[in-house]
């Protein structure tokens, strides 16, 4: 019996053995492709990938812009991505701007000084991210009638655990329209 017990006790620690190895050896492989597939979602070429964050419909307000106006900017933006991401949008202190070519000047414009707390889109979500002229810190004026090409971007962090984040932005092109002066 206690030859038995002497080779069962042995079978038994090899079999331990084993299974701590293999599973020591999945801990290392899982662990190398999560390191693998963080170094290749921080490399520059996936941080300027668009496909993280969309920038649907931009749009003016007012939609129809004449010289002189001053005006608003807003979007509809999309998390395509498979982690949430973070920035500030609320109506009083935007990340959300715009870069136009000369037909548009940027004009300072006094800061709200309400806290902003961060919006947080989870993977699917879209909301709509608003530049309010006056009132967060910026306004468009239009200069010059014709066709405007601007840039829209808006940085944003991408929450990839608790601890780690990941800044990046997105960036997008538009077209503007400016009309002739207003008569009065």
């Amino acid at each position: 019996m206690s030859i038995f017990i002497a080779i069962l006790n042995i079978v038994l620690s090899f079999v331990i053995s084993i299974c701590l190895l293999y599973s020591s050896q999945q801990m290392i492989d899982s662990e190398s492709i999560i390191n693998t597939n963080l170094t290749d979602f921080t490399s520059s070429d996936e941080l300027a990938n668009p496909l993280v964050l969309q920038v649907e419909q931009i749009k003016t307000i007012p939609n129809k812009i004449h010289v002189g106006e001053e005006f608003s900017i807003n979007a509809t933006v999309k998390n395509t991505g498979m982690y949430p991401i973070t920035f500030i949008a609320n109506l009083c202190d935007s990340e959300l701007y715009a870069v136009f070519d000369y037909k548009v000047e940027e004009l300072p414009a006094p800061a709200c000084k309400m806290m902003s707390e961060p919006v947080i889109l989870n993977a699917g979500e879209k909301v709509i991210v608003q530049r309010i002229s006056g009132i967060s810190g910026l306004t468009y004026k239009a200069l010059e009638e014709g066709q405007s090409t601007a840039k829209v971007i808006l940085p944003f962090k991408i929450n990839v655990s608790n601890i780690k984040t990941i800044d990046s932005l997105v960036d997008d092109k538009f077209n503007v329209t400016i009309n002739s002066e207003l008569s009065t």
